[in-house]
Parts: structure tokens; sequence; C-alpha cells
């Protein structure tokens, strides 16, 4: 969809500096072509409502009419855009835990928690419509809070959405009289002690890249977690462990499953044939392990092919996929007991006939392959 099709949405997090709103909204405009959101969202807390009421809806002539009086002063598309205003649509006040209240701050670990969830929340709301492009301000508020809605974005994101941080010139960036909301071009400001601001201000939008997950996990959940921290939890099962993985050599020779700078895995012949095959990614290994099972091996194969095929399992078709998980399952719980391997059982024999999301890079296979013919 092309972007002048989306409704370009600015979603921010804010505290007590509304400013990072109006700067971030006049660099947007600044862009070529200018981007000028349809609306506005922000997600604050009481004390953050305040202070935008303060600094952007207050007086004759308030911040927000003067920033919208400039940009279309400069000719920029702004007719029927910028929607913003202090209702409910616009202005999402974070809930305490319980949901009693609305917060002033978010100061506790509980406070976190629930604004994790009201951000994924609203977020999901707009990046679940097709014909939205979010725009996602981390700039204000306090650290957690960007934090948050990074990481959300991360984790609902698509290819139209960006994460947008603003940085201005000091002393720009402290309190000055009047503040600063945006560079008008005839900027007069005092610090706070009173000197008069020679320097010309300067604001910098900032695309913070951000690693898309949305795609990778998504079909993994048949509905979306009803939390953040649900959400994290399902999308670690479906990812590979956040560990320095070791690498894996099946060898084939000897029917063993060597891990590097650890001891071997006491894998018996049947559950290394399972396992060879679940880690080449074979379609159907039941299938596979029934025909190499009726095919009497030749003297010069390996001893463990020729003791899998002298066991008593594989020697029925109408069983043949039981055995299989028999195996993985007996298997899975040897490399859960691996001290090397613990943290990447799942990842590599996943439970529910799921693929395997052990890095590819990280395993070998050398020495004989008693099923290539087979496969074939």
């Amino acid at each position: 969809m092309k972007a002048n099709h989306w409704e370009t949405v600015l979603m921010a997090v804010l505290g007590v500096s509304p400013s990072v709103l109006t700067e971030t909204l006049w660099a947007l405009a600044q862009e070529s072509p200018p981007v000028i959101p349809d609306r506005i969202v922000v997600l604050t807390t009481r004390t953050g409502r305040s202070a935008l009421e303060a600094s952007l809806f207050s007086g004759q002539e308030s911040g927000w009419t003067r920033l919208c009086s400039e940009l279309q002063r400069r000719g920029l598309p702004i007719e029927n855009k910028l929607r913003f205003g202090l209702a409910s649509d616009h202005v999402r006040i974070f809930p305490s835990a319980n949901g009693a209240c609305d917060l002033d701050d978010i100061t506790t670990s509980a406070d976190n928690a629930a604004a994790a969830d009201f951000i994924l929340r609203h977020l999901r709301a707009e990046t679940d419509n097709s014909r939205t492009r979010v725009l996602a301000s981390i700039a204000g508020g306090r650290k957690t809070m960007g934090a948050l809605l990074m990481a959300c974005m991360s984790l609902v994101g698509r290819e139209q959405d960006r994460v947008l941080h603003v940085l201005v010139n000091a002393p720009f960036d402290t309190p000055l009289d009047p503040p600063f909301l945006f560079p008008t071009g005839n900027d007069r400001h005092r610090t706070r002690e009173g000197k008069p601001v020679t320097v010309k201000p300067k604001v910098d939008l900032i695309d913070v890249p951000f690693v898309k997950m949305r795609g990778w996990y998504e079909s993994a959940f048949k509905s979306a977690p009803p939390s953040y921290a649900a959400l994290v939890r399902g999308l670690q099962r479906v990812a590979p462990p956040a560990a320095n993985s070791p690498r894996l050599t099946l060898d084939g020779d000897t029917g063993t499953m060597c891990v590097t700078g650890s001891d071997d895995v006491a894998l018996s012949p049947t559950e290394f044939a399972v396992v060879s095959l679940v880690l080449r990614d074979d379609p159907a290994i039941a299938a596979t392990l029934f025909r190499l099972r009726q095919t009497p091996p030749p003297a010069s194969v390996p001893a463990w092919l020729h003791d899998f095929c002298e066991g008593s399992r594989f020697t029925s078709d109408e069983t043949a996929a039981q055995e299989v998980s028999k195996c993985l399952s007996s298997a899975r719980n040897k490399l859960a007991a691996h001290p090397a391997l613990t943290a990447f059982a799942d990842a590599l024999l996943p439970k529910r006939n799921r693929k395997p999301t052990y890095p590819k890079a990280k395993i070998t296979f050398r020495g004989f392959d008693g099923f290539a013919d087979i496969r074939r």
C-alpha cells in the first residue's frame, strides 16, 4: 500500500515535557516529502496530561494552535490532519495495576507491568489495521516508558511503521522562558538565570532501527496472547534460546552426537536415527525409518546402523509414528539432562511436531549418511 493511502498515526509516550511531541511533529513536517500525521495518540499519566494541557492547550493562543498555524503558514498540507486534543481518543492515561485508578506516575514494578500491557493493547489496536502506519515516538516520559514502547514495536510493528526519537541542541533541551516548543524563525528565549539565548534551535529526528518480529512468530499463536508478559513468554517458546548455543556434530560413522567443549550425548542407535532426521528436516521421519528397517544393511555400514536394523522398533508401518514420538521424548530428556544442552532441548527437538529452531549453522553432519538412498 502506498504511503499516501495509509492513515498515519503518531503514537507517543509523554511525561512532563510536551515539547518532545511538538518537536517530533515539526521534524516530521521537514522531511521530504513532509510527513503530517492524520492523528496523534499520547500515552501518559495524569501528571503528564496536566502538563500537556498547560503547555499546548491553554491561553488565547495555545502552543498547539501556534504549531498548526506555523505549519500552515509554511504551506504544509495539514488540512484534515493533525487531529489531536485532550479527549480520551487522543490522550490515554496509564491505569494502575488493578485498574482502580489512573496513575500519577510510573514508579513501581506493578506500574511498569500495567504500563507494558497498556502500551501493547493500544499499539496492537493500531497495528492490527492494515491501513495504518504507526510512528512511535519514544522521546518522552520515563526511560522505561520509551523502552516499553520500543519493545512493543518490535513485537507488533510492521514494515511501514517507524520508531522515532528527537534531539534538540542546548539550551533548548532545558526549561526556557518562554518554553521552547518548535523553531519559529523568530525565537526569543531566556534561560532560568535570565540570560538571552543566542544560538539557533536545531531539531534532529532519529529513525531508530528495530527488529520486526511479528511476521516471524505470528503463525505460532492461535490467538493473540493477552498481555505483554504472555506475548514475550510465548515468543520465547518459539524462538531459539537467548544463549551461546554450542556447535553440534552428528557423526554418521559412530552414531554419536558430539558437543563442542563438552561430553557427547548418549543417544541410542534408534534415538540417533530419529534425531538425525529431525535435524535434517525430513518431512516423513516415520516412513523413512520404516523403509530403512525393512532393508538389510550391507556389512560395510557402521555398527550403529546394524544395531538399529536389528532392534525391535519400526517393524510396523502402523506403529512407526508412535515409535518416533517415543524416541523423540527419550532423546529430548537426554538433551535436557546434558549440562551444555539443557537450555536448548526444546529448540533442537520441539514438541507438537514443530520444526527445530536451533541455529542450523551450528549443526554439522559428518561421515556416513545412512538415509541418503531412502530420502532420494
